[in-house]
């Protein structure tokens, strides 16, 4: 307890400097598949939430890192500040909850300073349901992916110097 009650005032302060250094971000308020052709309907279909749960993941891990976060449209097209649009660019759903599932999804962020392409960051993740998977169902497995994407953007977002 005495450590928490130490560390404390040392984790404020980091807080307060991210937002008062200026962290705010646009982030895609829905990522869009970049090509919905090559992604499977059954995902297309069943799985609508994909794009938002990935911008409402990244919003949420950026905010736990400081960021404030407004959620926007076509954030490529903003002329002013830091905007990164979010993108899907594959998902994969094989197998179920009987024989095991095994599903991936790629993306790719793009970070833009006033109208500026400055960085562009592509990940993937794959899951096979983990702890209790076949508890699971195949979105709720992709979903899974989508949310530790998130936290991959954010990672990456961190280390980009945009003053």
């Amino acid at each position: 307890m005495k450590i928490v009650n130490k560390l404390a005032p040392i984790v404020l302060a980091i807080n307060v400097s991210a937002i008062a250094s200026g962290n705010d971000v646009s982030v895609t308020s829905k990522a869009d598949f970049r090509d919905a052709v090559i992604i499977p309907d059954k995902i297309k279909l069943e799985c609508v939430d994909l794009g938002s749960n990935f911008s409402q993941s990244t919003k949420k891990f950026l905010e736990n890192s400081g960021w404030q976060v407004t959620l926007s449209d076509k954030v490529e097209t903003q002329t002013s500040g830091t905007s990164v649009k979010l993108e899907i660019l594959n998902a994969m759903s094989s197998g179920n909850a009987l024989i095991g599932h095994h599903k991936s999804v790629a993306i790719a962020a793009t970070l833009y300073r006033d109208g500026n392409v400055v960085d562009t960051y592509t990940g993937t993740r794959d899951s096979r349901g983990g702890f209790m998977g076949g508890l699971k169902g195949s979105c709720e497995v992709l979903y899974h992916c989508v949310n530790t994407l998130g936290k991959d953007v954010t990672k990456w977002l961190n280390t980009k110097s945009l003053q």
